[in-house]
Formats: structure tokens, C-alpha cells, sequence
């Protein structure tokens, strides 16, 4: 059974559909229908339940006693990878959320990287649903999330907190106080912040507002902030904004402040993970108006 095979099973878990996870891992979906009859074949008993019509996955009893088994395998066939590079330098996996990676992670890597007893760090970004993921299969040490989610192997930790704040482009300039109901829906840049962000704002605004911009590139966000367009965003994001003309205020009646979670894999917490994390906290000490927590 290889490596490959056991990275399209726990895709097809993790996405739902053969064709969704064929679709993530860039391949065709035959070619991920033939690694998942393969794994069958070489196991003697069907992973999942096929009927006609059926779109999303469902695994036999065979196959839902068999996810533990294949994660800890892809974990050994990853850990005896890393074994040349290890002789070499320790090697972290680090994965955060979009606002952490272009905000925060630069200042962080960069502290990281200029210590004597440097490690080779492997840094990638995604959804929070994806980093759990990335973790409960072993292939992050650490991760920074948004979203705090359900999980059979990980233990969330309390990183950061961090409340909302108003930017807007010229037209706010010297605005004290921001409140929802001064804000037009349609001049607003919208970012997935996260899901108590979704819910303030369906609580404000209708359903049929279009945003003046939608997208899921925090680093595109203060192009875009000009005359009566506005935004509502994290301290850290407004506090790495490079254009001193974009205003920002406190917003009054925004939504709940922000709350960065840390876990990391297998739960465990070694000298280079706990260097990770005191370089960030060291990093957000110097802005005002963001809570740290101790961790673990």
C-alpha cells in the first residue's frame, strides 16, 4: 500500500466525494477510483458503500475501523521520509490561516530562521478546515487557525485575541466613531474573516447587498480602500497596512473579537515548537490592544 494511495483515502474523507478530492489533488477522477479499488484489493474488503446515484462517500465498518490505521500510516511513511533531512536540520511544518500567514508569519519565520540553532522550516497556508486536517494527518507540526473545530486528535489552545477594527479610504478621514448603521453595504471590501464575522454581518446587513468587492486575499484589501469604500478587519491586519491614508478607528457594535487558536501535531510540544510560539507572542507584544495568552 503506498503513501499515494493512503493521501487520496483520507482526501476522499476529508472533501466527501472521489471527485472533489480528485479535484485537490490534481488528478483525474478514474485515476483516483483506481488507487481507491487498489487499496481494496490489497486489503480484501471494500472501504466504502456504492450505490447508484450516491455523490458523497460513506465507508463501510471495514473502512471506518481502517481511518485510524491509515493515518498512522501515512504518518510513518512521512516520518521515515524526514529521517535524511533530519541528520541535517530539525525540520517544522508550519501552517496558519491567510490574515496570520501575510500579517503576522514574516516577522515570525524571519526571527526564526536568524537563530544559531536554526531549523528548516516548511511553511504553507489554507482554510482553517484544511489545517485540521493537515495536522490530524501528520503532515504539520504547527498550525494557527481562526475556526475553532471539532477533532477526535487535537487539542486547541488559546494563542491570541484581537478585536475588530474600521478602515476606510479618504471620505472617513477624521471620523470618530464607526457604527454598523452608518455603514453602506454596497461600498463595503468583504473578506472570510470568520464565522462570528459572517454572523455580525448578516445581523446588519441584508441578504441582497452586493459588497463593492469580495475576495479571500487579505493582502489585496488596502489596494481597494479608497474614497467611501470600507472595511472591517482584525487589529493585526490594520496594523501592518503599508498606506497611511487608509483611516482607521475603533468600530462600536462590531462583531466578536477575534480568536487565534494554536495546536500542533500529536499534541506534543518540543523546543522548536515552543520557539514558534514565543516568537509569536514576542512579535504581538508590541501592538496594543491584542490579549495574549500563556498556551500551554
Amino acid at each position: 500500500m503506498t503513501k499515494t494511495e493512503l493521501e487520496a483515502f483520507l482526501a476522499v474523507l476529508q472533501y466527501g466525494s472521489i471527485s472533489a478530492a480528485a479535484e485537490r489533488l490534481f488528478i483525474t477522477q478514474p485515476a483516483m477510483s483506481r488507487r481507491m479499488k487498489s487499496m481494496e484489493e490489497e486489503l480484501g474488503y471494500s472501504l466504502f458503500e456504492r450505490g447508484r446515484g450516491q455523490r458523497s462517500v460513506e465507508l463501510t465498518e471495514n473502512g471506518k475501523e481502517f481511518v485510524p490505521v491509515a493515518e498512522r500510516l501515512l504518518t510513518l511513511y512521512r516520518e521515515a521520509e524526514e529521517i535524511p533531512r533530519r541528520k541535517k536540520s530539525p525540520l517544522l511544518r508550519v501552517s496558519t490561516v491567510n490574515s496570520i500567514a501575510f500579517y503576522l508569519m514574516p516577522a515570525v519565520l524571519k526571527e526564526m530562521m536568524s537563530a544559531r540553532d536554526t531549523c528548516s522550516i516548511e511553511f504553507k497556508t489554507g482554510r482553517s478546515s484544511d489545517i485540521y486536517g493537515y495536522v490530524e494527518n501528520g503532515s504539520v507540526d504547527v498550525a494557527l487557525v481562526s475556526d475553532l473545530l471539532n477533532s477526535r486528535r487535537i487539542v486547541p489552545f488559546l494563542v491570541f485575541r484581537e478585536p475588530f477594527v474600521f478602515a476606510g479610504g479618504e471620505s472617513w478621514r477624521e471620523t470618530g466613531r464607526v457604527t454598523p448603521d452608518m455603514l453602506d453595504p454596497e461600498e463595503q471590501i468583504r473578506l472570510p474573516w470568520n464565522p462570528e464575522y459572517d454572523i455580525w454581518h448578516s445581523r446588519w446587513f441584508p441578504p441582497d447587498a452586493n459588497p463593492s468587492l469580495t475576495a479571500d486575499k487579505m493582502e489585496f484589501l488596502e489596494y481597494f480602500l479608497n474614497g467611501k469604500k470600507w472595511a472591517v478587519i482584525p487589529l493585526l491586519v490594520a496594523r501592518r497596512f503599508k498606506r497611511q491614508d487608509v483611516w482607521i478607528c475603533p468600530m462600536e457594535g462590531g462583531p466578536e473579537d477575534m480568536t487565534i487558536y494554536g495546536f500542533t501535531k500529536e499534541n506534543r510540544m518540543d523546543d522548536q515548537i515552543r520557539r514558534f510560539f514565543q516568537c509569536v507572542r514576542e512579535e504581538l507584544q508590541m501592538i496594543d490592544g491584542i490579549e495574549l495568552f500563556s498556551g500551554r
